[in-house]
Order: structure tokens, then sequence, then C-alpha cells
């Protein structure tokens, strides 16, 4: 009503763009389907704030960076975070060392790169959210 110190009314609505994420995993069976189900309770609280993509791979390290880069280059989303998740195993340090800084080195201000592992294999660690245990286990009778 003319006087300075109000601020302008704000009557129209933003309109906030979705953040896109790709999460590519190791595996191609239980790491997709923990991952689908945290997008479905992400899916439920900010469906137009956040969209998640969920890509099981089966490959490893080095080989899971180069199709996750591949995958992001033909995608018609535009990925503002790429999460890697693979296993630690058995694979050699230099190849394990090399994927999280390909992630660092690859990521800009638009794209970041995310490596995100799990010590031997990534089954346990689901194991251990549902049920104490002390003994050793070979990673066959895990699943």
């Amino acid at each position: 009503m003319g006087k300075s110190w109000m601020k302008p009314r704000r009557d129209s609505r933003q309109i906030i763009s979705p953040e896109y994420h790709l999460i590519v995993t190791e595996g191609t069976e239980t790491e997709p389907q923990y991952f689908e189900s945290i997008k479905k309770t992400i899916d439920a609280k900010y469906r137009d704030r956040i969209h998640l993509d969920v890509s099981g791979k089966g490959d490893n390290t080095l080989s899971l960076f180069n199709r996750a880069v591949r995958d992001v280059q033909v995608s018609s989303n535009i990925y503002k975070h790429i999460w890697l998740v693979y296993d630690k195993d058995d694979f050699p340090k230099d190849r394990f060392n090399r994927t999280a800084e390909f992630c660092e080195t690859t990521s800009s201000e638009e794209t970041r790169y995310h490596a995100i592992w799990s010590n031997q294999c990534i089954e346990l660690w689901f194991l251990l959210h549902f049920m104490f245990l002390q003994s050793d286990l070979h990673r066959s009778a895990i699943c």
C-alpha cells in the first residue's frame, strides 16, 4: 500500500525442477532391491523434488565407473549426483582407489560422482541391519 518498508507480495508459485540422482550398483539383484525400497520412501515424500534411478550393472570398480559415465551421457535426464555402489572384495588396490579418484576428477558443479563401497560383501551389511551376529560366515552363506 505504498509503504516502502513492506516487501512486495508474491502471488505466484515457484516451480522447482526435480533433482535427478542415479545409483549404479555392482550387483544386479540385492543392491537394486535395497535401493528400490529407498526410492519408494523418497518418492512418497519428495516425488516432485528428487528423482532416483537405480541400475544394477554386474560390473565392478573401474568398469562400473565407465558404464555409469556412458549411461549419464546417453540419458535424457541431467543427473546431479551419480552414486557408484560396489563391494571391496579382492580387487587390486590400484583399481579400487582409482575408481574413487575418477569420481572426484570427473565431477563438476553440475554433476557429482560418488564412490560408495562396502567391505567384502554388501549382503553382510544388510544382514547386520536385521540381526545381531558375531560369527564368521562365508560370503555364500550370507545370502
